[in-house]
Formats: C-alpha cells, structure tokens, sequence
C-alpha cells in the first residue's frame, strides 16, 4: 500500500459560495504541484449573453428587455423576439412613449410570440428605462408591459459595442454643438 505522499490524487472539487474551485495536486519525484481553477458559474452566463439582447420575463404582463450600452444623442433600430400569449393580432399605442416607437410586431414563425423592431432614442446619459406596452386585439383584452433597459454613455465616453439586434440609424446632433456654422447673431 502507498503511503500518502505516493499517491496521485484526481481532481478534488470543492463548492463554495457559488464558486467551483478546482484542486489537483500530482506526485511526481517528490515535487509537489497545485493547481487552482477558480470557476464563477454566473460570471460564464453572463459572458455568454452579453452579445445578445436579454430578455427577462417578470411577472403576469410584465418583462423586462436589456439592451446594454448605447450612446446619447443616437437613435436606434432594435430587433428581439418575446414569446407572449397575446394572440396574433396586437395593438400599441403610438404616443405612449416619446423616446421608444414601435416599426413593427409580428407574430414569430414559430407561433409562440412575436417579432418586435422598434427604435431607442438615447436622449440621456446614464440609465434609461423606458416602458411600452403590447395588447391583445382579443374579447378579453390582455397586456404586456416591456420596459426598456439601456446604459447610456455621454459624448466622449467611448463608443459602446451594440447587442446584436441592435443598429445606429441617425445621430441627433444639438443645433449648438460644436459643429455648428450658426454664429449666435
């Protein structure tokens, strides 16, 4: 029988706090080696959507639609699907929302929700959230509230990597911006 020191141990998995760390430590010719794999199951999710338009259902009539960073002063085109129990037919109210307008929303190929483009204004710097709702063209009429999630960064703050779904359309410049030809008489 080996004594301890002589034996190879296998890979030994410890959970803690949500965090998997990895040990493994061999035995070759008395040189010791550990090595540490620190693995954070939800920072791995959250790197796996960050290119793409998260969607989050809340609760009855209620989700929520994160778009990630965006830029003041841009206006953009945004393209997501949801799955809904609203019914092919959908209606909006197209003054509801002065900084979000619905292009068009049609049922998805698969029947279980709908196609959306709209577009996003960021008119302010920081966080936006801008809500929009869909209704049901049913006898018993039903809703769902969506409210719009958006980082938004100043001039001169970077320019922000879009989600895919997501593209500039236009700029809406200031007509006292720097670039004006106005002279102020």
């Amino acid at each position: 029988m080996a004594s301890p020191e002589e034996t190879n141990m296998e890979e030994d998995v410890q959970a803690s706090g949500g965090m998997k760390t990895v040990l493994s430590s061999h035995h070759h010719d008395h040189n010791h080696h550990a090595h540490f794999l620190v693995q954070d199951p939800v920072e791995d999710d959250l790197s796996a959507h960050d290119s793409q338009i998260l969607i989050e259902s809340q609760r009855a009539g209620q989700m929520n639609v994160r778009l990630g960073f965006l830029q003041v002063k841009h206006v953009y085109e945004v393209q997501f699907s949801i799955e809904d129990d609203l019914g092919e037919e959908v209606q909006f109210d197209p003054l509801q929302n002065i900084n979000v307008k619905f292009e068009s929303v049609r049922p998805s190929e698969d029947g279980k929700g709908h196609d959306i483009t709209l577009t996003f204004s960021a008119v302010k710097e920081k966080i936006m959230k801008e809500t929009i709702t869909l209704m049901s063209k049913e006898p018993n009429p039903r809703q769902l509230a969506m409210t719009l999630h958006a980082r938004v960064l100043g001039k001169g703050k970077g320019t922000p990597s879009l989600k895919k779904g997501i593209h500039c359309v236009r700029i809406e410049w200031d007509e006292e911006s720097e670039g004006s030809d106005w002279q102020g008489h």
